[in-house]
């Protein structure tokens, strides 16, 4: 082995240098490696940064962190800050070059008079070495390590930036990190609204956070700021004078107050959208110092809120103190699935189950907008008429018979459009019947139904369960075209230094043929009118739109969902684990939770109406037989994908006006008088009138008797 060793040393060219040469060698290698260490780029910093939420305003509304830090650059902080933190932590810091050797001199002497650690010895870009690039391990090759990052970093940093990040990075107590956080800890204030004494508390706060904390050790805060100020004077920055005013300056202490987020459903979601995006990088959320621009619109998130508590009933409280029942509400603009305000329960704080996205209950007839939109890309149209009538299904052993109630039963044949608006239950199961189950199911699907839905006729009645999220994705592409999209809580994501890391996607795939989203929300606009199953909300809504109701059995829980151009909102009602039945269905429970929502969110929005796409013709139809209308119907508009709307007028209302005979009603002969009558076609007369002679002719006839 040595020998092997020996030939390969022999072989190199270094082999045959003397010993001062490879001396020299080894003094120029390790210098060259000295000099390419301190001219490599910085490593990572090791201090995390929160991530700042910003709802569609631009408005700040939650931090994710691991430590509470919100980096402020040095301009936004007020001079007397910076040269209080100089004043009391490194004096000479534009001076030297990262290291003090006359502060490192004069801290050992201290140190050894009084036998303890009396004054610290490391300058500022020390300071911010130890924090941001080392760890926290005391050992020789640590401290080696920092002397040469502390070389390193005042190569590569300004002075300017070396201060800069030792202010954001600092600990001051209380869970703050940084003084844009501190000032907001301590007093709720901005940095520009601090006094001189708060700043020189703040300044003084990194030596001891847990001992000089106004709120634990009021009078060591106080004594802390005297030390800071007169530390000032020493230095230069104050006067006399100016020390005596400040040192007389009240802190306005607010109290420390945990401060709760707003929409914390909300922002559970978004945080569970944050990893999808960065699944390889999940600290990056809690440590990246992310700005995260969200499409929550606080102001409709506050209105969601107060909508959903204000309507639910309150029939019993759980073992946990809630309200029962609970529900969700959820916001979404259509046209880019956007959510706006998600509500995911009542109280966070004693649940964070959040029944918007978790909650997987049966959604009732508000299913059924799915089942028709199958039937109408089938071939059906708005007008097409099914019976009514009870019908009964043998399965296997069990018969299956779907009601509804007496009015709708009474009624006969129904048009799908009346059938949906009334939701029939008995129309409903006939058309599932009648296209079958794989036709549903793969609409589903493509509508964004992810669930497993059971292949039984009751699907037609919303029997498979589905979360509130879900269900309001395949209601999208019915209120925006066709399109499926994704709901979204983020528009955009910027790292630290503004460069975009992630923008939601603008490109959607249609899954739904246009026309046949508009006639399935034409059809949904009946709801709110007379016979519809949400008539009683008709007065609350002042715009177009379109909503369904649902209820399930023993009404155990209440949906509504409903939309106009630009606003898409689901309201599910139900008590979390079925304790009791709600004390109405969908239109008294959820209904109105909607209506009081959408009125206040579009208060102030134009008063949009949906687009007829060009895939749909509007005609007149008869409003008993559904054909073209005749002159003689009761005719009603009605939408057709182009190509199936009806091209024969109505047979039971097409009338012909004849000229008549006064005398007999037939078709009148050359000496009848005449009058006009309108007849249905077929039953008009087709004789001729043979009574009725050409004038005088009894007299004649009278003149020749007596002739004879």
């Amino acid at each position: 082995m040595f020998s092997r060793i020996k030939q390969c040393w022999n072989k190199l060219p270094i082999s045959r240098l003397s010993w001062n040469q490879l001396f020299l060698f080894l003094i120029f290698t390790l210098s060259l490696a000295t000099l390419v260490f301190f001219y490599l780029p910085l490593p990572y910093s090791l201090t995390p940064s929160a991530s700042e939420v910003y709802d569609c305003n631009q408005i700040l509304a939650a931090t994710f962190y691991l430590q509470n830090r919100l980096p402020v650059s040095l301009a936004e902080t007020p001079l007397f800050l910076r040269q209080a933190f100089l004043a009391v932590e490194d004096h000479r810091f534009y001076q030297h070059r990262g290291i003090n050797p006359g502060r490192i001199g004069k801290a050992l002497i201290t140190n050894v008079i009084h036998q303890r650690l009396e004054q610290g010895a490391s300058t500022i870009t020390q300071q911010l070495v130890k924090n941001a690039y080392l760890d926290q391990k005391r050992t020789i090759i640590r401290k080696l390590k920092e002397l040469f990052y502390t070389v390193k970093v005042e190569l590569h940093l300004s002075k300017d930036q070396i201060l800069e990040n030792y202010l954001n990075q600092i600990y001051f107590g209380h869970g703050a990190y940084g003084i844009k956080v501190a000032a907001q800890t301590y007093f709720n204030k901005n940095l520009g609204d601090l006094n001189q004494a708060e700043m020189a508390l703040l300044a003084g706060l990194p030596k001891g956070p847990a001992y000089y904390s106004p709120y634990s050790h009021p009078d060591s805060a106080q004594k802390r700021i005297n030390q800071v100020l007169r530390r000032m004077v020493d230095c230069g920055y104050l006067s006399e004078t100016e020390f005596k005013h400040y040192s007389k300056q009240p802190l306005l202490l607010p109290g420390l107050q945990k401060r709760s987020q707003p929409a914390p459903y909300f922002l559970d979601l978004l945080q569970s959208e944050l990893e999808q995006i960065f699944p390889k990088a999940q600290r990056l959320i809690y440590t990246g110092g992310l700005r995260i621009e969200s499409t929550l619109d606080l102001r409709l998130q506050a209105f969601a809120e107060k909508a959903l508590l204000k309507g639910l009933p309150e029939l019993l409280h759980d073992k946990n103190g809630l309200i029962q029942p609970q529900g969700a509400l959820i916001a979404v603009d259509p046209r880019n699935g956007q959510i706006a305000a998600l509500v995911g329960g009542t109280d966070y704080q004693k649940s964070e189950f959040n029944r918007a996205v978790q909650a997987k209950r049966q959604p009732g007839s508000s299913f059924k907008p799915i089942l028709y939109a199958a039937v109408l890309n089938g071939g059906y149209t708005l007008a097409s008429r099914i019976d009514a009538t009870p019908q009964a299904y043998n399965i296997g052993t069990r018969v299956y018979q779907p009601l509804d109630n007496q009015s709708i039963n009474q009624r006969g044949l129904l048009s799908l459009r009346e059938s949906l608006a009334c939701s029939s239950n008995v129309v409903a199961v006939k058309l599932l019947n009648q296209i079958g189950f794989e036709s549903v199911l793969d609409m589903a699907k493509r509508l964004g139904i992810v669930s497993t839905l059971p292949r039984q006729l009751s699907l037609a009645l919303g029997s498979g369960e589905v979360s509130p999220l879900e269900l309001t994705k395949a209601y999208i592409p019915l209120a925006n075209g066709g399109f499926q999209i994704q709901p979204t809580t983020i528009r955009r994501i910027f790292d630290q230094r503004g460069k975009l890391l992630y923008q939601a996607p603008s490109a959607h795939p249609r899954v739904l043929n246009p026309g046949v989203a508009y006639l399935v929300t034409q059809a949904l606009t009946g709801v709110f009118e007379a016979g519809g199953t949400a008539s009683n909300i008709r007065g609350l809504v002042d715009r177009p739109a379109a909503g369904k109701t649902g209820t399930t059995e023993d009404n155990r829980d209440a949906w509504f969902i409903g939309y106009t151009p630009n606003l898409l909102v689901t309201v599910f009602v139900g008590c979390d684990h079925n304790e009791q039945p709600l004390p109405g269905s969908g239109n008294r429970i959820a209904a109105p939770i909607w209506a009081n929502f959408v009125r206040k969110a579009l208060a102030d929005q134009p008063r949009l109406d949906f687009i007829i796409p060009n895939e749909v013709v509007k005609i007149q139809i008869c409003k008993e037989t559904g054909s073209k209308a005749t002159s003689f119907c009761e005719q009603i508009p009605e939408y057709f994908l182009a190509g199936t709307e009806p091209n024969e007028y109505c047979a039971k209302h097409r009338y012909i006006k004849l000229e008549i005979c006064r005398r007999t009603g037939l078709l009148p002969g050359p000496f009848c008088r005449t009058k006009e009558e309108t007849f249905l076609l077929g039953e008009e007369p087709v004789e001729i009138c043979e009574l009725c002679r050409e004038k005088g002719y009894f007299l004649k006839w009278l003149r020749e008797l007596f002739r004879h």
